[in-house]
């Protein structure tokens, strides 16, 4: 083993600390990249959710089921209408979801679910895996 120095038998220690500022703005650059690449409207992400899982209601039977999305959740500001909406990048396949934030959208947090109503009257459930995230979200939507 290699000892630091010219020779001198004595260890010395090596003071790295890593830049987390600088890694979560790289993080987001990226994800920001990605999503424009998506929609080249998204002018900035509002808030990120690491990980949720999709899952539709049928009123029919009253169960839930689990649908095939899942992945990291964004609430993203658009520069054009509509303003706001939030994106699930699925990575159990190609299709991403992408659900708009209008005036009329109706949910319910019960943590750590978000459930809500969508334009096409569907009843969608959001589970997070970080309870505190889906608090979050849920804080935002209330805005």
């Amino acid at each position: 083993m290699a000892r630091g120095g010219s020779g001198g038998g004595r260890w010395r220690r090596l003071n790295v600390r890593p830049d987390l500022a600088s890694d979560q703005e790289g993080t987001r650059t990226l994800n920001l990249t990605v999503l424009r690449r998506l929609d080249p409207a998204v002018a900035d992400i509002l808030i990120i959710a690491a990980h949720v899982v999709l899952y539709s209601f049928d009123d029919n039977i009253h169960q839930w089921s689990r649908r095939p999305v899942e992945g990291s959740l964004f609430v993203v500001k658009r520069n054009t209408q509509p303003r706001f909406q939030f994106i699930v990048m699925n990575r159990k396949n190609t299709e991403n979801l992408t659900e708009d934030l209008l005036g009329g959208f109706e949910y319910q947090v019960q943590v750590p679910y978000i459930m809500y109503h969508n334009a096409a009257d569907e009843i969608t459930g959001i589970w997070f895996y970080d309870p505190q995230e889906c608090e979050q979200v849920g804080y935002l939507f209330s805005r």
